[in-house]
């Protein structure tokens, strides 16, 4: 099933949203590449690309190459999901792109064939819970209009499904673990712009003409549900932060299944179990 039409995204650099949430989890990435111990002399960083998030990697002792799948001008290259790279960088970073595909295992696969062997990648998505409060008012408002539901807000995969996607995209050593950020607006036109500037607006595929006063309903709903005493939206957007490493064979492995010298029950009793 197509939900997304990548042609449609775009980035543009004016909007403040993507300073405020893009510069967040370039800084969550980087301060979790800062606690690795190795030098990377060169990285990729791909995804929506902007001055405050330069100003965030190049804070590393990294030289990096910016990619981007829509043209913002602070990007090296224009390139999408295929990387014209093999086997080239020993470290690639994906900020904010990744949920935005249907078939994220190829995506983290593409992404993992631009690695040098024993190369690291780092990644945050969009993963469950991201707009929970804009779908359940969009949802509850139309179907009070029209009896139904389209939809409208694309949906993010839980966190298991992306760790279990970095292991079937070939990455040893996955991990995945979440982030959440609340932000909040004096209106929904505000939500709709910051979304439209961090390219999550108009990219499914499939839409549907919006009902009149479609969007009035659902924000007289969201103040009647998620606003905060001072009257402002709050809006949560939820990150699956992704690590593995490019497969080698100096790394270390998991022992064999029935090779441990002693049993857990023993052990256990060491303990007090």
């Amino acid at each position: 099933m197509i939900v997304f039409d990548r042609a449609r995204l775009h980035y543009p650099v004016d909007n403040s949203f993507v300073d405020v949430l893009h510069v967040h989890l370039a800084e969550e990435l980087a301060e979790r590449l800062s606690f690795v111990q190795r030098q990377f002399e060169i990285g990729l960083v791909c995804g929506p690309s902007s001055v405050g998030q330069k100003e965030v990697w190049q804070n590393l002792p990294t030289r990096w190459t910016y990619a981007s799948p829509a043209p913002t001008g602070c990007e090296d290259l224009v390139c999408d999901i295929g990387l014209p790279f093999c086997r080239t960088f020993p470290v690639i970073v994906s900020q904010n792109a990744l949920h935005l595909t249907d078939d994220p295992v190829r995506a983290l696969g593409e992404l993992r064939g631009g690695l040098v062997p024993d190369g690291l990648f780092l990644g945050a998505a969009a993963a469950q819970g991201t707009l929970a409060e804009l779908a359940d008012c969009l949802i509850r408002a139309e179907a009070e209009l029209t009896g139904g539901a389209a939809m409208r807000v694309a949906p993010f995969a839980p966190l298991r499904l992306w760790g279990d996607a970095l292991a079937k995209a070939g990455f040893a050593l996955p991990v995945a673990d979440e982030i959440r950020v609340v932000m909040r607006y004096r209106d929904l036109g505000g939500l709709f712009r910051d979304l439209k500037g961090m390219g999550a607006r108009g990219v499914l595929a499939q839409r549907s003409p919006a009902p009149r006063r479609l969007f009035e309903r659902a924000e007289a709903i969201y103040r009647e549900r998620y606003a905060d005493p001072d009257g402002k939206l709050r809006a949560t957007f939820v990150f699956a932060c992704l690590s593995g490493w490019a497969p080698d064979p100096s790394q270390q492995k998991p022992a064999r299944r029935g090779s441990a010298s002693v049993r857990l029950a023993d052990a256990l009793k060491d303990f007090g179990g």
